[in-house]
């Protein structure tokens, strides 16, 4: 034991030297802002994997949150949100197997599925790095959420929704800040804006208001889920407002809800009421120029789905033109000359176009033979999302921690029917959605009401009861 001792002050005074003489040699790159910003970023990584289960995903959804905001230092993440990804991706596998964990499912052998669907799509693709790269992008937000989204959920569900809360409740309160009392449009454009609250916020919100005990944390929650449904209606986004009210109403229905319906209509109505007492001519001007916003997006000689009719058609073409392997995934050529400045990981107006929808872009991007393990994972999904709502139905307990991730999945769902953002990796909601899929599968109750079967429990699901159920309010 002594004789080991002076080896390793050996050991660490030649590490020293070789740290010093390294640094004094490299000198000229401490001046570089970009190799300050990698190291920093390494810091960070190491840091976080010190408590992985704890810290790595407040990290990636900040570094994702990050690359798509506008705010200063955006460019820094474009690059740095893939080297998060693909470290949480890596050590998540890497923790997983070293932990006592539950087994795959088939949602989980379908997603592989999925991932050799997208590899072999991007083959026949014109631009085949970019498609790769996609693909393997696929692959790394799969691995994370089988392995580093469970370990940061399962066994702490009560300090992981308690934390989700309070992030719900900060984002709204900043962000109606900086469009209110700053002008500042961080979120981009109105859409992204309205898919970030209605997607990623209205559901855990609404979730936590309905189960709060404590007044003042529920009037807090309910200021909070206030601010959060006028910034979807202040974006016009009409996949936004869809998706709440959507989700509202299955929400009240499951868990018998309808007096919570009634006081929703009445609070609009009153609201609608009293403005046209006060100023009837202002209100019939609101309402002919939401009308035209909402029904029309400026195409009313089109029609209501004026603005989605064209995307939806070129996308039906380029399918017939590619019926089986798609165009690759991650990539549509619009036939535009990419030019001098096209970089293989990055997206341009080349190899990129608005599709209408998510299902249209999955559809373009992998054909439909290659759609056929996607379809199956959103059947899947749905079955989940199914077996929640009849738990929900049957139980009328809206504390279990399955119930906020299935009201995102609706959410997510009905929102991607009318915008693209379902299967593009980079995007911060694509990352949220997909953890929560995969965490909806693991946390599927134990019982599902089915008129006239056998309620049977399974071994591999836990009940509200091991949960602790009941949401934090502190």
């Amino acid at each position: 034991m002594n004789s080991v001792k002076p080896l390793q002050w050996v050991g660490i005074g030649l590490g020293a030297i070789l740290t010093m003489y390294f640094t004094y040699t490299h000198l000229y790159y401490f001046g570089n802002v970009s190799f300050l910003g990698g190291i920093l970023l390494l810091e960070v990584l190491v840091a976080s994997f010190w408590k992985y289960d704890r810290r790595f995903f407040v990290l990636l959804m900040i570094a994702f949150l990050w690359a798509g905001l506008h705010v200063p230092m955006q460019g820094a993440w474009t690059s740095g949100r893939w080297l998060v990804l693909a470290a949480g991706a890596a050590v998540g596998c890497i923790a997983w197997m070293n932990a006592p964990r539950r087994p795959f499912g088939s949602l989980h052998l379908i997603a592989l599925f999925c991932i050799c669907t997208a590899f072999v799509s991007a083959t026949v693709s014109t631009f085949l790095q970019m498609a790769s790269l996609k693909a393997l992008s696929l692959l790394l937000l799969f691995l994370y959420c089988a392995s580093g989204a469970r370990l940061a959920v399962l066994g702490r569900e009560g300090r992981f929704f308690h934390g989700l809360l309070w992030g719900t409740e900060i984002a709204v309160y900043i962000t109606a800040i900086c469009y209110f009392g700053l002008g500042q449009s961080i979120w981009g454009n109105p859409n992204s804006l309205g898919a970030s609250m209605s997607v990623g916020v209205f559901p855990i919100l609404l979730w936590g208001w309905f189960t709060s005990d404590v007044p003042g944390v529920r009037l807090r929650r309910l200021a909070a889920l206030l601010f959060c449904t006028y910034l979807v209606f202040f974006s016009g986004a009409r996949a936004g407002m869809a998706s709440i009210v959507l989700v509202t109403l299955i929400f009240c229905f499951c868990l018998h809800q309808y007096k919570l319906l009634v006081k929703v209509a009445a609070l609009v109505l009153a609201l609608i009421a009293v403005t046209g007492v006060f100023a009837p001519g202002k209100l019939d001007t609101k309402l002919g120029d939401l009308k035209d916003a909402l029904l029309y997006k400026g195409h009313k000689d089109a029609g209501v789905m004026g603005s989605r009719r064209t995307p939806w058609e070129k996308s039906i073409a380029t399918i017939k033109e590619h019926p089986l392997f798609g165009t690759g995934y991650g990539t549509s050529p619009t036939g535009v000359d990419p030019g001098l400045s096209f970089g293989p990981v990055r997206s341009d107006a080349a190899t990129n176009r608005e599709h209408g929808s998510s299902y249209m872009t999955i559809a373009e991007w992998v054909g439909l033979l290659g759609g056929l393990p996607f379809v199956a994972l959103l059947a899947v999904t749905v079955s989940n999302l199914w077996k929640v709502c009849a738990w929900m139905r049957r139980a009328r307990d809206p504390r279990h921690y399955s119930i906020p991730l299935a009201m995102v999945v609706v959410a997510g769902l009905a929102h991607a029917s009318f915008e693209d953002w379902l299967f593009a990796v980079g995007y911060y909601l694509c990352i949220f959605f997909w953890f929560c899929v995969f965490l909806l599968s693991d946390l599927i109750p134990d019982a599902v009401n089915v008129p006239g079967a056998v309620v049977v429990s399974r071994t591999s699901r836990r009940s509200p009861a091991d949960f602790g159920a009941v949401v934090p309010n502190r």
